[in-house]
């Protein structure tokens, strides 16, 4: 019950980067794909390589049994806030579509919307535009994408993971039909506001490296040492390099006998050179962990944060462990 066709059909809304990517990938492991964009002449290009593309305001007319709307729009930051007008433009859009579907879709937001956005601007449009009501009428999930933009294609026909916030069973049920040819890759399978938020977290955590690379290799020239070795080398030996679940539990202070003493021993020493201004990372680290320290439950007395029933993580053997 719920669960898509296979093979099923995709609307992806926006077909940029994300949406083209999103949209061919699907139509190599053979679902029917069609294309919606505001621009005509984005639409044309489409058409003109034997994809089916239609304009936003035809997509209730262009199919009557999508399986699921898949909204890949642009989201730039302006001003130093989310611009969300083509979210909200895009769930219009298949607010309208859903008005007349005869089955029971999915609308997947692909965009990368801080949390919240899902429940907060997108299910109240989809709900006025349609009059129906998510999870008896439709389901909803946020579905968010790991691509990179030269590489986008490949991407996606070979991902690391796919995670999937889902507004309920059934919904979670119907994604993870459209992604049953994947069947090697491990599923997350989380609430919306959690999907929302990784997207950033895997965003920021890029951001966060290269900029303490960045601040390494100013402080080690002025040190004398050569940054690009010592870079290379730490990939190879950080256990935080190699290791992808170390330092991400969360919730408690570094320790141990190496951790304390090697950064406060490391500060010490660039502001004894004067260099202590090109290091505000790594005095932020410091911060950071000395409050969680002053703070921070005792490890054997924090609760089991692993087991929270709303995340679970489906490996490729269909053996189900909790995050």
């Amino acid at each position: 019950m719920g669960r898509c066709r296979v093979p099923g059909t995709v609307a992806v809304i926006g077909s940029g980067v994300v949406g083209t990517a999103t949209g061919r990938g699907f139509g190599t492991a053979g679902h029917r794909v069609i294309f919606c964009d505001v621009d005509r002449g984005r639409v044309e290009h489409l058409r003109s390589q034997g994809l089916a593309a239609v304009c936003c305001p035809d997509l209730s007319l262009a199919e009557p049994e999508v399986d699921a709307y898949l909204i890949s729009v642009p989201t730039p930051t302006v001003h130093g806030r989310v611009e969300l007008s083509c979210v909200r433009d895009a769930a219009s859009s298949v607010g309208r579509a859903l008005w007349n579907h005869p089955g029971w879709p999915v609308v997947v937001v692909r965009s990368t919307v801080p949390p919240g956005t899902t429940e907060e601007v997108v299910i109240p449009i989809l709900q006025g535009v349609s009059g129906g009501e998510p999870g008896r009428d439709f389901g909803v999930c946020v579905n968010p994408e790991f691509l990179r933009a030269r590489t986008a294609d490949a991407d996606f026909l070979d991902p690391r993971v796919i995670v999937i916030g889902a507004l309920d069973t059934r919904s979670d049920l119907v994604l993870r039909g459209l992604y049953a040819p994947w069947a090697d890759t491990p599923v997350v399978s989380t609430s919306i506001r959690t999907a929302e938020a990784t997207k950033y977290v895997a965003n920021l955590f890029n951001a966060t490296k290269i900029s303490f690379f960045n601040e390494m290799h100013g402080l080690l020239a002025e040190l004398g040492a050569d940054p690009d070795i010592a870079a290379r080398a730490a990939s190879l030996g950080a256990e935080g390099m190699w290791n992808p679940a170390y330092g991400t539990l969360g919730g408690a202070p570094f320790g141990g006998a190496c951790l304390p003493k090697d950064t406060l021993g490391f500060l010490g020493k660039i502001e004894e050179e004067g260099l202590a201004s090109l290091a505000p990372i790594l005095r932020a680290v410091v911060e950071v962990n000395d409050q969680l320290a002053r703070t921070a439950m005792p490890l054997d007395e924090a609760p089991a944060r692993a087991a929270r029933a709303t995340d679970v993580v489906t490996l490729p053997d269909q053996q189900e462990a909790p995050v």
